[in-house]
């Protein structure tokens, strides 16, 4: 090979490499983005759907207060009491408060049968029967592999009177692989999801007996709306 040849293909080499090296190279980009999931499709209600239960009831879902350190795009791992680990690539798909109120949602319709859910703040004109209130302490997995989720509500009536206030606290060990997280913190959620629609759903049916005596079986407040 001619000097000059040689010398140009060394040249071109170590512009080669110089360019891999520089720190104004493109970079790999690993973030990953995760959302969380509903109940299945398939997951029986609550109450049956040939039962009034709660079909005719509109529920209010909020307000949910999140805490503030949750309230941010990567996933947090708590590796102590009181130190939280931030993932430099793993992402929420969208705000986490915001996911979990429309993950909630969706799961309260499929256990309660209904599609009349209402998120907070709703429209002042919209009659809610029930409304759950929620404050979530924690929601997020350890570096022991297991998740938490931890919250107090309260399900209030149409009039804001307290029904029935409680406190949730589950867990489910993280699986392997990149959908660990989010799979554990969604069956957390749908856990929580299950006990408020069973707790709605008492209270619906003994609202209905309350009720039964009258000729229409729909609770007074429906049944005044739909004449």
């Amino acid at each position: 090979m001619p000097t000059n040849l040689k010398v140009t293909s060394i040249v071109l080499a170590l512009c080669v490499a110089a360019i891999g090296c520089s720190p104004l190279a493109p970079r790999p980009n690993y973030t990953k983005f995760f959302i969380l999931t509903p109940v299945a499709s398939t997951a029986s209600p609550v109450a049956p759907a040939t039962s009034f239960t709660s079909r005719h009831l509109i529920i209010g879902i909020g307000p949910i207060d999140f805490p503030d350190y949750l309230k941010r795009s990567q996933v947090v791992t708590r590796s102590a009491p009181n130190r939280l680990d931030l993932s430099p690539v793993d992402r929420w798909g969208e705000p986490l408060d915001k996911n979990f109120q429309r993950i909630l949602s969706e799961n309260m319709a499929q256990l309660l049968n209904t599609s009349r859910i209402e998120q907070y703040p709703w429209d002042r004109k919209a009659h809610v029967d029930y409304q759950i209130e929620i404050n979530v302490e924690n929601f997020e997995t350890s570096t022991n592999g297991q998740s938490q989720l931890r919250a107090r509500w309260t399900i209030k009536n149409s009039d804001g009177k307290d029904l029935y206030s409680s406190e949730t606290v589950t867990g489910t060990p993280v699986g392997t692989g990149d959908t660990g997280t989010s799979a554990a913190l969604s069956n957390d959620l749908s856990t929580f999801s299950n006990e408020l629609a069973s707790r709605v759903s008492e209270l619906s049916q003994r609202r209905y007996s309350y009720s039964s005596d009258n000729s229409d079986p729909r609770p007074s407040s429906i049944a005044a709306a739909q004449p």
